[in-house]
């Protein structure tokens, strides 16, 4: 069973004292070690506690790294790097703050978690694992690093805004790999009849173009409408989807090349299973 912390149950159990904790770093002027003191208290406690309410604490020049990163992991694509970043475009959050303090966080469910290892392996971090016991993620997080953030940046991961990712800078022979990292993210496959298998990826609608005319040039499928999600749209989000036999066409194409360090097993096994099954049958129909 993995280990979780409810943070700050105890030391901020009484709503007042809590609230002078959120008012205090809502300021901006405070670091984690300094509000340790004032409630008596250890750093990894404020740090779980506003990290449970959403909230981030300044870089005040006394937040030291404690765990080594690949700061250049971005800084040129490879079939890897390029993966993850088409995860981190699906499921990671970019944040900068007007003190300086940039941060980058992926937060998965429980069972999901050794896919966040195999994050962890590829850019080379000694970072750990956050488990949160009230929603069942787990979540890594980087903070106090500048390349690595202007890298994601760069290649059109919009800091800040969720859903808000027009463009990404992947050159033609990545793309599967990139889409491939989006589709673990945010994609799904199903199907109980030959006829009704399908595959979807939600995100905005400008990245989708984006990744269906890939699949359009590099899969012989036909463009389709891309819809607002069912709820709505909540967000701005919406979906590509494919039916039918051109699925596997699609999905081949993106697992060609990939490994078990460059996609998420419990979808490859899907595919795996749903190929097996329906193949033949969506061929002969």
């Amino acid at each position: 069973m993995l280990a979780t912390k409810d943070y700050g149950v105890k030391v901020f159990s009484d709503a007042a004292r809590l609230q002078k904790l959120l008012g205090l770093a809502r300021t901006e002027r405070y670091s984690a070690p300094k509000l340790a003191r004032i409630f008596n208290c250890e750093k990894k406690t404020i740090l779980g506690t506003l990290s449970k309410l959403g909230e981030r604490l300044p870089n005040l020049g006394q937040f030291k790294r404690k765990y080594a990163l690949d700061d250049h992991f971005f800084s040129s694509l490879n079939a890897v790097s390029a993966y993850w970043l088409g995860f981190i475009a699906a499921d990671g959050c970019l944040y900068s703050k007007a003190g300086g303090e940039k941060s980058l966080y992926v937060t998965l469910r429980y069972s999901d978690a050794n896919h966040l290892r195999k994050f962890k392996k590829a850019i080379k971090s000694t970072a750990r694992l956050g488990y949160t016991k009230s929603n069942h993620s787990v979540r890594l997080g980087f903070y106090s690093f500048g390349t690595l953030f202007d890298s994601l940046v760069n290649l059109g991961i919009t800091p800040n805004k969720s859903l808000r990712i027009r463009r990404v800078e992947v050159v033609d022979n990545l793309m599967s790999h990139f889409i491939r990292g989006v589709f673990d993210g945010d994609g799904s496959i199903s199907g109980k009849k030959a006829s009704h298998v399908q595959f979807e990826i939600a995100g905005y609608a400008p990245l989708l173009k984006q990744i269906q005319n890939t699949l359009v040039q590099e899969c012989g499928v036909n463009k389709v409408r891309i819809y607002p999600l069912a709820d709505g749209g909540k967000g701005g989000a919406s979906r590509l989807q494919y039916t039918g036999a051109q699925i596997f066409r699609i999905l081949d194409f993106l697992y060609r090349d990939s490994t078990n360090q460059t996609r998420l097993a419990r979808k490859y096994e899907k595919y795996i299973s749903l190929k097996g099954r329906f193949l033949k049958a969506c061929l002969v129909n």
